[in-house]
């Protein structure tokens, strides 16, 4: 069945399964899908994050009330091969979900409807390949953000998320089972990671990841204030890049865009070399997508992951 187009997601009156729609950037080329997070809030309270500029009191992590009852009758109004895409705000996967398991919980629910739905995971977490019994049940593909190899740098980047071999190992365990694995480098910092694109992409793909997604850091002045205080040498850098010599886009702060295309081409190129597909978020470079999608979307198969891999 032939999915609906952004502009149509809007006519089918869910309340928590809900239409994606970036702010209307005119930068996303993300397919049309709907969006779900299990959770407001993040307690991975990572310095650069965007969502903490439009939810408040975003590090202090909180379970949506009434999760599964909304979610279940959301479910019995979504549009045949509905993608689903878990989560855009708040990860998935926040340390609290081991106790709750809400994010499980919605797994159960789409399995339901298991031929019907497209499920598409993002996360930071490896608490994800605790829930494979589900996955191998659902049309679903799952990518991980990976900004840095480097643990002390994780540390101070990402202070409440898993450690980089942690999200490497849960890598290799999802695809050692089938399921299809991505990764997205999110965001390219220069001064910070961006010489370590290369060895990301090498570890990802060594452990079984077929897809690569870039973006460059898009600050909004809360994350630029995280990050200033905690990197102030790395932003006094990055300070006339953004402010001076870069632009404002909707409510982000870009890199010039010849450093922005340089910075992605560079990562398109080692991507290709590894043989992985790739794309960019929110760049404004479509020639850099060399993908059937820009969000991993394009990994899910066509029928369950149990059944398509015999």
């Amino acid at each position: 069945m032939r999915p609906a187009s952004r502009n149509q997601l809007w006519r089918y009156k869910t309340q928590i399964i809900r239409p994606f729609d970036p702010w209307k950037s005119r930068l996303c080329t993300c397919p049309p899908k709907f969006t779900l997070d299990p959770y407001t809030g993040c307690e991975h309270r990572c310095l650069y994050c965007y969502a903490s500029s439009y939810i408040r009191r975003f590090y202090e992590c909180r379970p949506k009330k009434d999760l599964l009852r909304k979610v279940e009758r959301d479910l019995r109004k979504l549009p045949g091969n509905a993608l689903i895409s878990i989560s855009n705000s708040s990860d998935p996967y926040t340390p609290m979900e081991s106790k709750l398991m809400l994010t499980r919980g919605c797994l159960r629910l789409f399995r339901r409807r298991s031929r019907d739905l497209r499920i598409l995971l993002i996360t930071k977490s490896d608490l994800v390949a605790r829930d494979v019994d589900l996955l191998l049940g659902l049309r679903c593909a799952v990518t991980f953000t990976i900004t840095t190899l480097d643990e002390s740098l994780a540390r101070r980047l990402e202070p409440g998320a898993p450690t980089p071999p942690r999200r490497i190992e849960a890598v290799r365990r999802l695809s050692g089972e089938g399921i299809p694995v991505g990764v997205r480098v999110d965001p390219i910092i220069p001064f910070l990671n961006d010489g370590e694109v290369e060895e990301i992409l090498r570890e990802a793909k060594d452990a079984g990841a077929v897809h690569a997604t870039f973006s460059t850091l898009k600050p909004r002045p809360d994350g630029w204030r995280r990050l200033e205080n905690a990197f102030p040498e790395v932003c006094e850098k990055l300070r006339p890049l953004y402010f001076v010599e870069g632009e404002r886009i909707g409510r982000s702060y870009y890199l010039p865009k010849p450093l922005r295309f340089k910075l992605v081409r560079e990562a398109a190129e080692l991507a290709d070399r590894l043989g992985l597909s790739y794309a960019c978020c929110r760049e404004g470079f479509p020639e850099l997508n060399r993908a059937g999608s820009c969000d991993g979307s394009h990994l899910i198969p066509v029928k369950p992951i149990r059944e398509w891999i015999g």
